[in-house]
């Protein structure tokens, strides 16, 4: 990488991380990511091998003694560490790791998806490169912990390194990818080269492939069982709105939580950007709950958002009108950084799709999260790390406020003043 982009990422990263530092909440918003956690504490010897308690999340039954969950194992291997930090903080302290390794994987996806696009286009402003990413909700996923931030940053990763003729390098981080969610093959058009490209991504990959079968082999007795049978929001049904609902629909759709991802429908000129997006909307869009949960928007779409967004990163793609759609974008995203959605959401309606309550947080402007978020948007104790500490210390939250917003702004300081360097050594000087 050139200087002048090397310059240029070095200021990304530290504006991104305040932003992340910014919003930073501390703790898990689902119990999915909880179970995971205990995933994670079975590989520590807290639990039998890749059983949880079943007291959170969706549970299913195996062929072994306890409860299982029907998700890949990648993302609790990668919360190891934050099992550690439980043993000896508690799970609160957990939950705080958590966090944080999740805001690392932030910053590792918009760092890899930067230097690809700097690798395939002429210019890539920072300041328009964030823009982007904030609009395709990769702020809000680098402080609401999901597997989908971890599967992203693999499969960017991955990308970054087959646009360098590292297919080998790509097949790995795809793997990843795999383990942590099955449903990142669907990225797999990406990656499409040359024959024997191909073979040495297929080389990287298949050692995922075994231990996502081996695994699957122990828990269910089945190679090709992962426990999703189970799990009926999973089933497949055609006719339950999917497709629409991740699309226009006020609750999930993706027009009214990233609207830019729309607009980057009309400049996409390479195949493989945007069909993993149609790939994922009409796989998603099939299952009997297509909604993701109370994850913020259409959660499934999110892993494939920074390809069909990645055009949009060039300079004057979209002329004006991007601005105007990309600010908007960014005001929709304000109070999810604010409050807690997923609990907005779950106070709105139950959790099983077929219930009245639960439809209506789908289809009804009333319910829908986003309307929520705005309505109690600056209302309570703000969903601010620093602000929940200084409550539950009897200070006032306004001084927490204040030290979070201290520690951004040293950080953007920062990565204003790289930035400016970087445009001397833009301009030769």
């Amino acid at each position: 990488m050139e200087p002048l982009h090397k310059s240029r990422l070095h200021a990304l990263i530290l504006l991104w991380a305040a932003l992340l530092t910014l919003v930073f909440g501390g703790r898990m918003y689902t119990t999915d990511v909880l179970a995971q956690y205990e995933v994670a504490e079975s590989f520590i010897d807290q639990r039998s091998f890749l059983t949880v308690s079943g007291d959170y999340g969706w549970t299913v039954h195996g062929t072994r003694p306890g409860f299982f969950v029907p998700h890949g194992a990648g993302f609790s291997i990668l919360l190891i560490p934050a099992a550690v930090a439980g043993q000896f903080l508690g799970l609160n302290g957990g939950k705080l790791v958590i966090a944080l390794i999740n805001a690392g994987l932030s910053l590792a996806l918009v760092g890899f998806w930067y230097a690809s696009a700097v690798k395939k286009y002429p210019e890539v402003p920072v300041l328009r490169f964030i823009s982007v990413a904030i609009c395709g909700m990769v702020l809000i996923y680098g402080k609401i912990t999901f597997d989908v931030t971890a599967a992203a940053t693999a499969v960017m990763a991955g990308f970054y390194f087959s646009l360098h003729g590292r297919m080998f390098a790509a097949g790995l981080c795809l793997g990843l990818a795999f383990l942590v969610r099955a449903d990142s093959l669907l990225l797999l058009p990406l990656f499409w080269n040359d024959w024997r490209s191909m073979k040495k991504l297929i080389m990287g990959l298949l050692p995922f492939i075994l231990l996502v079968l081996f695994l699957n082999w122990y828990r269910f007795g089945n190679p090709f069982l992962d426990g999703h049978g189970q799990d009926p929001a999973i089933a497949i049904a055609p006719f339950k709105g999917g497709i629409p609902g991740l699309l226009l629909s006020p609750g999930k759709g993706l027009l009214y939580y990233a609207p830019l991802c729309i607009f980057a429908l009309f400049f996409q000129k390479n195949w493989r950007f945007w069909t993993p997006f149609a790939l994922s909307l009409i796989f998603h869009g099939m299952l009997f709950d297509w909604s993701g949960g109370t994850g913020w928007g259409p959660r499934f779409l999110f892993t494939t958002l920074p390809f069909l967004l990645l055009p949009l990163s060039s300079r004057g793609i979209g002329g004006k009108l991007f601005w105007i759609v990309a600010i908007v974008g960014i005001i929709v995203c304000i109070p999810a950084l604010w409050s807690n959605t997923s609990l907005l959401e779950q106070a709105a309606g139950a959790d099983l799709f077929d219930e009245p309550s639960r439809q209506a947080v789908l289809w009804t402007y009333s319910s829908s999260p986003l309307i929520s978020a705005f309505r109690n948007f600056a209302t309570g104790v703000p969903d601010l790390f620093c602000a929940a500490v200084a409550a539950s210390a009897g200070i006032s939250v306004w001084i927490g406020i204040f030290i979070q917003v201290a520690a951004a702004a040293g950080l953007a300081a920062a990565g204003i003043h790289v930035l400016k360097k970087s445009r001397c050594i833009g301009n030769g000087v």
